[in-house]
């Protein structure tokens, strides 16, 4: 007999665990059954995770800090409230640890620790192979595409394909490397937090430091790159310890973080909606949830999930990510300025956040601004760097 679940999940990331999740809450796994594939045993606390929002994402234990303002010298030393946001941050073993043992509680949720290298669609059902297991479901969730090519043998969307970042699609990567440290004696305003403060070597790339303070003795000091070349650990070591130096600070090295994130417009080309016995649906990275210019996807999720398990609960059309087109065309004006004049990156987030105060950024940013905020933001960016971008973006349509 055939071994069949309702629903597959593969990945137990972000995306996978939040997905998960939703549908024991919202109970679609109460008479249905879960398979959840991971093939990654050894999670830790390999990330960071961050948002703003009115109010916590819940579960709550999953935020691990909090800041009402940020600090920025072009705020000329001051702070500046992010009222009526908060800025949050998760670590990810917390938010691993609390989700999953939600998940091991349901008697309907299996897991297969494996990595999935082929899927076919037969009978109108999904059959799933590792290399030791095959499966059958009625939808499979996928949240990255599968690692060799000769097992990409079902794309319906071939827009969807990674291939895109190397043919007509923008891409360069935001990575960063950080340290977790701790001072001996109390030196940190933990009220605050830095979000990117550019006073580092630029190398010929976009590149800036976050801060975020858990206590006065304890803090992230990340340093991060927008550009088609990774930074290195040696890279990024040379400009903290710069940066550390200038404070006069005896610190610890507790932990360090190092990742990188796709920035590209390669994921938005998509439908509005799927069909509603679609069968292969795309979660996280290749279904749009990562903003090209922020490398920010974590909310928006969570935000998906509870999108995604109210239409297969209703039974009603899936909806995409598919964002709204102006925002789509100020994603492709910034990163093809960050590719081409990788040197204007710096000017152009300093005159952002010079001249338009935190809390319109962050609306921009969750693209819930009006045409007339827009035009506000824009007046007070480079004018010549953006039309020139512009240009490019209509020759190349």
């Amino acid at each position: 007999m055939k071994e069949f679940y309702h629903y597959t999940i593969v990945g137990a990331g972000a995306s996978g665990l939040w997905l998960a999740y939703t549908m024991l809450k919202n109970g679609l796994l109460e008479h249905q059954t879960l398979c959840v594939v991971e093939n990654d045993l050894d999670k830790k606390n390999d990330r960071t995770w961050c948002y703003w929002a009115e109010n916590p994402i819940n579960p709550i234990e999953i935020n691990s800090k909090s800041w009402n303002f940020i600090f920025n010298e072009l705020f000329l030393d001051k702070s500046e409230s992010l009222n009526p946001y908060k800025y949050y941050h998760i670590r990810s073993q917390d938010f691993y640890s609390t989700i999953k043992n939600e998940l091991f509680k349901c008697k309907n949720i299996s897991w297969k620790f494996d990595e999935v290298i082929e899927i076919k669609e037969i009978n109108n059902q999904i059959e799933t192979n590792t290399a030791s297991n095959l499966w059958y479901s009625e939808r499979i969730f996928l949240s990255s595409y599968f690692k060799k090519r000769e097992h990409q043998s079902y794309y319906k969307n071939d827009s969807s394909s990674i291939e895109l970042k190397k043919n007509n699609s923008l891409f360069i990567w935001q990575s960063f490397y950080g340290w977790r440290i701790r001072t001996k004696q109390p030196f940190f305003n933990d009220t605050r937090m830095s979000m990117m403060n550019f006073n580092v070597d630029q190398g010929n790339h976009t590149q800036f430091i976050y801060e975020l303070p858990f206590s006065e003795k304890e803090a992230l000091i990340e340093m991060t790159r927008f550009g088609k070349e990774k930074i290195t650990k040696n890279e990024a070591e040379i400009e903290l310890k710069k940066w550390m130096n200038l404070k006069e600070v005896d610190f610890e090295i507790e932990e360090f973080e190092i990742g990188a994130i796709p920035m590209t417009n390669a994921f938005d080309i998509q439908p509005k909606t799927l069909n509603v016995d679609e069968r292969v649906i795309f979660i996280g990275t290749p279904a749009g949830a990562i903003k090209p210019t922020t490398g920010y996807g974590f909310k928006k999720m969570q935000e998906y999930s509870e999108i995604l398990c109210l239409a297969l609960k209703s039974k009603n059309k899936i909806p995409s990510m598919l964002r709204k087109r102006r925002f789509r065309i100020y994603d492709i004006l910034l990163l093809q300025i960050l590719i081409n004049k990788p040197e204007k990156g710096k000017l152009i987030f300093e005159e952002l956040f010079k001249h338009q105060p935190i809390k319109r950024i962050l609306k921009f940013l969750d693209e819930d601004t009006t045409l007339m905020e827009e035009i506000q933001i824009f007046s007070k960016l480079p004018v010549r760097l953006f039309m020139s971008s512009l240009l490019t973006y209509i020759i190349k349509k």
